[in-house]
């Protein structure tokens, strides 16, 4: 991978270049000598938030980004899972840039299809993610139907990725649509009680106590005795929400109980990989 931001980076008036995941997770960079990676992860991050809201609006990908400032240019190509990202000159010839850049983009796609799990292809015999993604978001917040009839389209072997991916995606648009201009501070517990609790409440009974979203009666695992926790949709959309919020990353949700194995509740502890609570 680095050896292909390099080559974009060889152009003419480009600074530097980075790759950030479907996460906004930072990946690789040129710039690590400029910005540190938390930095690259934010701007990453609200990439992403922003080509979901752009989707969710025109109904159809964004091939492409290009963000024009006083002396600089960025220009953002996504890729099926994450953005390319390239710093360069506000003067720069973009043509001579694209067929260095194009060409990477559809290669970085390949190494980031291999890095991740891969849940479009799990459900090839169903309807695409994109179309998934899209029905459910149109359909919130009446959106437990919609899941549950996907998550009977799909096998065991791939349903808890498929469903815990769509989760967070869909999180993000919602969070574009809902509460992008609402004042949130960078805390798991102030985000779990001032979104999640909101945007979940309207089709499960939700509760926050610190990092612990605890969820009565949820919807998903119904009268769907398991030996395991299976609310991975709700799991993915809880950490698609809290990971969205302004200077809140890196936050991984895990289903701690879960009514479908015996648990009077389903509680989903919330925590960060990196930096402080």
């Amino acid at each position: 991978m680095e050896n292909i931001l390099h080559d974009i980076s060889a152009v003419a008036g480009v600074t530097g270049c980075f790759v950030c995941d479907g996460e906004g997770r930072f990946v690789a960079s040129t710039l690590s000598n400029i910005f540190d990676e938390s930095a690259l992860a934010t701007v990453g991050r609200t990439i992403n938030q922003t080509t979901a809201g752009l989707f969710t609006t025109r109904r159809r990908k964004i091939q492409e980004l290009d963000l024009l400032y006083s002396g600089e240019r960025l220009v953002i190509k996504p890729l099926s899972e994450g953005c390319l990202c390239v710093l360069c000159a506000r003067s720069i010839n973009v043509p001579l840039l694209n067929l260095t850049a194009n060409v990477a983009a559809r290669k970085l796609t390949e190494v980031m299809r291999k890095r991740a799990p891969q849940p479009s292809a799990a459900i090839a015999e169903g309807p695409s993610m994109d179309q998934a993604l899209e029905d459910v978001v149109d359909a919130y917040p009446n959106i437990v139907g919609p899941i549950l009839d996907l998550e009977h389209s799909l096998t065991a072997d791939n349903r808890d990725s498929v469903l815990t991916h769509l989760g967070r995606r869909a999180a993000e648009t919602v969070f574009q649509r809902r509460y992008a201009s609402v004042r949130v501070p960078a805390s798991i517990p102030q985000g779990l009680e001032l979104v999640v609790v909101s945007a979940v409440s309207p089709f499960a009974i939700a509760n926050a106590q610190g990092n612990r979203l605890d969820v009565l009666a949820c919807p998903f695992c119904r009268n769907l005795p398991s030996p395991v926790a299976r609310c991975h949709f709700l799991a993915g959309f809880v950490q698609g929400l809290l990971n969205s919020i302004s200077g809140l990353d890196n936050v991984e949700v895990s289903e701690t109980l879960c009514r479908a194995k015996g648990d009077d509740t389903c509680s989903f502890l919330a925590t960060r990989t990196r930096g402080q609570v």
